[in-house]
């Protein structure tokens, strides 16, 4: 099994749902600013939810529970800053 697989795996009995992020520019990003991991996903847990770039569909956290980042933003490899809803 791929470490950063498609975004509705199977994990331990349950499915996880794929967000796609909101790319924002500079000025409109709102938090702090997770930076880019070269491409490797920048966290891992067990919740419901995985995030993907908005800009080019990269998972950059797996396995967020909901509520669990405010105020956040993905730096992607791409380039895209993606605000966390």
């Amino acid at each position: 099994m791929d470490r950063d697989q498609s975004p509705q795996q199977a994990t331990i009995g349950y499915v996880r749902r794929k967000l796609v992020l909101k790319v924002v520019r500079p000025d409109e990003a709102r938090g702090l600013v997770i930076p880019p991991r070269g491409g490797r996903v920048g966290y891992r847990g067990r919740g419901g939810a995985d995030y993907a770039c908005g800009g080019c569909g990269l998972l950059l956290a797996i396995g967020v529970r909901a509520g669990m980042f405010q105020s956040l933003v993905f730096a992607c490899a791409c380039g895209a800053l993606n605000q966390v809803p």
